[in-house]
């Protein structure tokens, strides 16, 4: 799922590992990821644009 990342975060995959995200940036991350995300507020997701000359 691709999301924009509001403010920079970290997110704990398990008890080992963890991913930062920096502000500004979209990125694409498994579902349950950007739901978190989203839902701390760090995050939105982002919309397919229309395609022009279609």
């Amino acid at each position: 799922m691709k999301i924009k990342i509001l403010n920079d975060a970290h997110h704990r995959i398990n008890s080992g590992s963890s991913q930062s995200f920096r502000a500004g940036s979209e990125v694409d991350v498994p579902k349950a990821t950007a739901d978190a995300l989203i839902e701390a507020g760090k995050a939105e997701a982002v919309t397919a644009s229309p395609k022009k000359g279609s």
